[in-house]
């Protein structure tokens, strides 16, 4: 006799918890609840087998999506998840982690129970769902604010036909990005090809694209031949016109002043754009993207990068982006071979070296971390003002909140500051007395 399927409950709200195990046992199923991602990991390794996850994206000790990018091949379920966060509703993305379905707090009952019935009910269904198997990228792996508009971007364009403009630094995932919106958009089943734009002429890849997808790579690159051939096609309104997916590394602008991008071409392109944050922008994600290089790397070995590594890592700029953290955890799996924690020693040299100035972020213009985070939060407010400040009143209040932090270093004397600082006396005093008062 078959048994009854098992759901894993990770919910920290106790009264929510109780009613998604109440939903599963009038579904047929039985259920376990855990109240955080720690406690969810260790039912997985050490209770019987499950079939199936209710996740709340909002645990108590980590993010549920980080959660799930974390998980093992063996322990990959399929899964509904529950989150206080409407933009999360469309994430495509998300769904390579083994989503099924997403619902927003307060949750639609009835149609909870609908799709975890559907659920269940394929658990025993022969093959295996390629539309829903768990084959996250790193691209996709992110908690970081700074991914949530990518996710709805990406969903937006996949629900789409028109043309999407994929912009970020080189490394950052641009190329995955344009394939996961191929599979899931209407022409997944149709040609798909890849051209870049420094290698050859557009019109072969034009013509073989026909009805289906075509990514040019490296748009800035587009000759002035090829990009007349392109808007044509966009003017022509063919239907075996291909759908175009074009990445850039670099912003445009300069290009369309200075006439060698055309700026009615460009507009064509920019129906839809998904802007991919640089990995110094979203080092929150550090620990689960090195994680599942590591997983994606060596499988059949479990790995832990230690604290101090993992300090390294966030001080590091990462100028080659995703590309680059994951040469690193490769060059690192190599260096510890046979250790089961990935320690600071493993690193590699350039990441370790003590000639290094400990203030290069500053230096190189890249504020840390810890200082962006809440001079994000105080932009955002400022920018809710009527009328919104000028950038001149921006720099001159972060100014003088810089010149009153800085007086007690030098003993509320500002012609000792003014000194050692190597500034003009006059021009502190007056910032001083402009600006009696910074928000």
């Amino acid at each position: 006799m078959q048994r009854p399927p098992r759901i894993l409950i990770v919910e920290d709200e106790r009264a929510l918890a109780l009613a998604f195990a109440a939903a599963a046992r009038q579904a047929g199923a039985a259920s376990e609840l855990a109240a955080s991602a720690a406690q969810a990991r260790r039912l997985l390794r050490e209770s019987a087998p499950f079939d199936a996850l209710i996740l709340d994206i909002g645990l108590p000790d980590e993010n549920g999506l980080s959660f799930l990018s974390g998980l093992s091949e063996a322990e990959q379920l399929p899964t509904i998840v529950v989150t206080a966060h409407g933009e999360l509703d469309n994430t495509i993305a998300a769904r390579k982690l083994g989503v099924r379905e997403f619902f927003t707090k307060p949750l639609e009952f009835p149609a909870f129970h609908s799709a975890l019935s559907s659920l269940l009910r394929t658990r025993d269904s022969p093959g295996r769902d390629e539309s829903t198997e768990s084959t996250v990228d790193g691209a996709f792996i992110g908690a970081a604010p700074s991914m949530r508009s990518v996710f709805r971007q990406i969903a937006q364009a996949c629900a789409s036909e028109d043309p999407v403009l994929i912009r970020g630094e080189t490394g950052s995932g641009k190329s995955r990005v344009a394939r996961l919106i191929r599979e899931h958009s209407g022409r997944k089943d149709t040609p798909f090809l890849i051209h870049n734009a420094a290698s050859a002429p557009l019109e072969e890849a034009l013509s073989g694209s026909q009805g289906g997808v075509l990514v040019i790579e490296n748009l800035s690159l587009l000759s002035g031949t090829d990009q007349a051939l392109l808007l044509r096609g966009f003017e022509t309104g063919d239907d075996s016109f291909p759908r175009i997916l074009a990445t850039v590394s670099e912003d445009l602008g300069p290009a369309l002043t200075s006439g060698s991008f055309r700026s009615d071409l460009y507009y064509r392109l920019q129906v839809l754009e998904v802007a991919l944050p640089p990995l110094r922008e979203r080092k929150e994600d550090l620990p689960a993207l090195a994680d599942f290089f590591s997983a994606q790397l060596s499988p059949e070995r479990r790995t832990e990068i230690a604290p101090g590594a993992l300090s390294r890592l966030g001080s590091h700029l990462w100028p080659g982006n995703l590309r680059e953290l994951r040469n690193v955890v490769s060059y690192s799996l190599t260096s510890g071979v046979g250790s089961p924690i990935l320690e600071e020693r493993h690193l590699p040299v350039y990441l370790l070296d003590s000639r290094r100035p400990q203030g290069e972020e500053a230096k190189t213009g890249h504020l840390p971390e810890s200082l962006l985070c809440p001079l994000r939060e105080w932009i955002e407010t400022r920018l809710q003002e009527d009328p919104v400040p000028s950038y001149r009143e921006l720099i001159e209040s972060l100014e003088t909140g810089l010149l009153r932090e800085l007086l007690p270093h030098y003993g509320g004397r500002l012609a000792r500051l003014a000194k050692e600082l190597q500034a003009n006396r006059a021009t502190l005093r007056k910032r001083l007395q402009d600006n009696p008062k910074v928000d």
